[in-house]
């Protein structure tokens, strides 16, 4: 039988090195490459090779990702089965939080401390005045200011003169405005005095006796033929003047007695009030110019604690300018601080407005604060799916404000369930009712 080559044989065969090859180190080389191929022809002694390097590979792997399995199963068990019963332990008891944040303290009021309209260089920093048996502390941060307390002034010479100049501006329209009463008076019939009424009716009379010779000498210089023409035009003239003269006099006595027109009362009026409108301008005026220079003069707008010093004598404070020069310090009580806290959407629903909490700060953990919770704020972070809320945080009695809370400080509130009792041990550590 004639024998036949296998075609898929003859393909997957390597092919076959040379028999009198030399034993030369490349020949080595080759051969051992050969050995190490994936999928190799028959070797010498006849038979197939099975490829087996491939499906060991995939065993150990997935004999790895089985073990991998196994183990993580075991620990999520594990956690499934425990959890429930750390998370219901507080609930079933009765006791502990209702819920545990992380916050941090924030003072409740805080004012950045700056002049008003003003600038200027700071001339002085006042220290904290003595009282109560402390003695005067100066200007520095911690240091406690009363409100209406000087804390810094500031140059003012550009702004008295500015009050000087408003003074005389009223001065100058209270006279503008006196003397447009005086006019207006004058015309009043009422301010006439009864003697300046006969005299004028004296002046009337003898105006016209005056007229009535003169009109009686130019009826006779007429009735003669012989007189000159200038003798009767003096005459005329003389008549005119007298005639001219009643008349005015009747005028004045009719003004005398009813007053001047309505027109002329209107207009002395208007004058009246155009100079009263002018003294209001400039007392305006003047108190603006003096509340400019009074603000020269920063005082304690609140009663607080220095938080942030930002100026020292000879600095120049402009609070006007964009680069925000013109602060001098932050003020805060610190006796009103506040809890800061985010709280997760999905526990926002056990908290109530007025809740009671108690506080520990991180730099003071053996000492718990009372508070409540003061508010919810009314918008939600959705970027974090948070709320913010804010706990009131109740000192002791006895305790000095900034004695151990401090604004930014970290501290952990514990929301209490309603009708809980869990009163703070306060500044002593609870030592009190450790020994009661």
């Amino acid at each position: 039988m004639t024998d036949k080559a296998d075609p898929v044989a003859l393909e997957t065969a390597p092919p076959p090195r040379p028999a009198a090859a030399p034993a030369s180190a490349n020949g080595e080389l080759r051969e051992r490459v050969q050995k190490l191929r994936i999928g190799a022809g028959p070797a010498k002694g006849g038979g197939g090779r099975v490829a087996w390097l491939p499906w060991l590979l995939c065993a150990a792997l997935a004999l790895a990702w089985g073990g991998y399995a196994v183990r993580n199963y075991s620990q999520k068990g594990v956690a499934a089965d425990t959890a429930p019963t750390a998370a219901s332990a507080p609930a079933d008891s009765g006791t502990g939080p209702e819920l545990s944040v992380k916050g941090y303290l924030v003072p409740a009021k805080q004012i950045s401390v700056s002049p008003i309209d003003v600038g200027g260089k700071v001339l002085e920093l006042r220290p904290a005045p003595a009282r109560n048996g402390r003695p005067a502390m100066p200007f520095a941060e911690g240091v406690l200011y009363e409100k209406g307390d000087v804390i810094a002034v500031l140059q003012s010479d550009a702004y008295k003169a500015q009050v000087d100049e408003a003074v005389a501006s009223l001065a100058s329209a209270e006279k503008r405005l006196e003397a447009a009463k005086q006019r207006l008076a004058a015309q009043d019939p009422k301010s006439v005095r009864a003697v300046e009424v006969e005299q004028v009716e004296a002046q009337l009379k003898e105006a016209q006796a005056t007229r009535l010779r003169a009109e009686q000498e130019l009826q006779r210089l007429q009735g003669i033929t012989t007189v000159a023409t200038r003798e009767i035009q003096q005459a005329q003239a003389d008549f005119a003047t007298s005639s001219a003269k009643v008349r005015n006099l009747e005028t004045t006595l009719i003004l005398l007695k009813d007053g001047p027109r309505k027109e002329t009362l209107a207009a002395l009026e208007a004058d009246v009030k155009g100079a009263e409108a002018d003294v209001a301008v400039a007392k305006a005026r003047l108190v603006q110019a003096q509340w400019r220079l009074d603000n020269c003069t920063i005082t304690a707008p609140v009663t607080g604690t220095v938080l942030t010093k930002a100026a020292e004598v000879g600095k120049l404070v402009n609070p006007m300018a964009f680069s925000g020069g013109g602060a001098i310090c932050d003020l805060a009580d610190l006796g009103d601080l506040e809890a800061d806290l985010e709280i997760a959407e999905k526990d926002i629903s056990k908290l109530k407005v007025g809740q009671p909490c108690t506080i520990r700060a991180d730099a003071f953990s053996d000492k718990k604060y009372d508070g409540v919770l003061d508010r919810i704020m009314p918008i939600a972070n959705r970027a974090k799916s948070i709320v913010s809320v804010r706990v009131k945080v109740k000192l002791p009695a006895g305790e000095v404000p900034g004695t151990y809370l401090k604004p930014e400080m970290g501290a952990v509130v514990d929301f209490l369930k309603p009708g809980t009792v869990d009163a703070p041990k306060g500044a002593d550590g609870g030592k009190k009712a450790d020994a009661k």
